[in-house]
């Protein structure tokens, strides 16, 4: 846990881990600022401006009933068509006037929800200011490393009394990374492919260079890594030459783009991982980097590298994340879908690893 969050203890005044007691409780919390957040009972009417703040305080919660505005980005992004729409619909009938573009506040509509809390970004005083300027209580988010996603699950426990549920999800996530470092840990630095994140092609090409992902957890590495902190980076053909990674994975995110379209392109037709036709798309639980299920894509990108001695019963192991975090029972073409399994048809062993 970060130092950030390792100043709770101290200031935490009653923090009970059962549901019925938990609606007593007071809790105390430092939020990313530092600043101690304080709530006599779980908030009962909460608005969230960061995008994918409704999925994880849903996730924690285990009900969409206290969320009761958002961004809404939050509603284009994740709530009008896909995996969210189906296991948790009741997401789109929240109120959307809280941010229309971006993450400035829109005040007045927020009042008008008579919110108990609002979640917001930290990076920024003018996005939290006018709202803490009209008596609203702000937990301030900050963006965006690894641990600053594992900070969301802890703070929004604090906030709804829900604890267990979110130390629940965190020992999910946490369980999964230790099984899977134990096997990556006996590989060699020979052994350990070069992956390379496009989310753009034509004339140029854009990689992620620097995401917040640590592909070691998966046992590859990153050509395009040099450390500058610059997320993405556009580059000519010419640089991705040089860089010829053995596998290209299409983030999630790119919703037009598919590992056929790299087979397609005679230009790249030269590059190792085209030939070799280890092109991946993302699935489905990559959209958001800040998802609890996010952790699966460590696991998954560890099995396209290495074999399927890595996630030896991934799909059971996605059927029973979604049904720990949202209480989904997933169907098999659901599983289907959440694998990108049609898009992802092309590419060399995919059905074999996934079948």
């Amino acid at each position: 846990m970060s130092n950030r969050l390792g100043m709770v203890s101290a200031v935490i005044g009653l923090l009970c881990l059962s549901a019925p007691a938990a609606a007593l409780a007071e809790s105390a919390f430092t939020d990313h600022r530092g600043k101690t957040i304080t709530f006599q009972t779980p908030p009962e009417r909460v608005v969230t401006i960061v995008r994918s703040a409704p999925i994880i305080y849903r996730a924690v919660d285990g009900t969409a009933d206290h969320i009761v505005g958002m961004n809404k980005d939050s509603l284009d992004r994740y709530f009008t068509e896909g995996i969210y729409t189906e296991i948790i619909p009741e997401m789109s009938k929240i109120s959307t006037s809280a941010a229309q573009e971006g993450f400035v506040p829109n005040v007045e509509a927020i009042l008008a929800e008579k919110p108990d809390a609002v979640i917001q970004w930290t990076h920024d005083e003018k996005l939290i200011e006018p709202l803490e300027r009209v008596g609203l209580t702000v937990v301030g988010w900050q963006c965006c490393t690894e641990q600053d996603r594992l900070d969301y699950l802890t703070l929004t426990g604090y906030m709804t009394g829900r604890n267990d549920r979110a130390q629940a999800i965190l020992k999910s996530q946490s369980d999964a990374l230790e099984a899977l470092g134990d096997k990556v840990s006996d590989l060699e630095d020979a052994d350990m492919p070069s992956v390379l994140h496009i989310d753009q092609i034509g004339d140029q090409f854009r990689v992620i260079a620097n995401g917040s992902q640590d592909l070691s957890l998966s046992g590859v590495t990153n050509p395009a890594a040099d450390g500058s902190g610059e997320w993405w980076r556009t580059v000519d053909m010419e640089q991705l030459l040089v860089w010829n990674p053995d596998i290209i994975v299409i983030p999630a995110y790119a919703a037009e783009l598919n590992p056929q379209d790299f087979f397609d392109d005679p230009l790249l037709a030269n590059m190792a991982a085209v030939k070799a036709r280890r092109v991946y798309k993302q699935p489905v639980f990559a959209r958001t980097p800040d998802a609890p299920e996010i952790f699966l894509t460590s696991v998954w990108l560890a099995a396209i590298a290495h074999g399927t001695d890595y996630a030896p019963e991934f799909k059971t192991q996605i059927e029973d994340v979604y049904g720990l975090i949202y209480g989904a029972d997933l169907s098999g073409a659901q599983i289907e879908a959440i694998l990108e399994s049609d898009s992802n048809a092309p590419a060399s062993d995919y059905a074999e690893t996934f079948g």
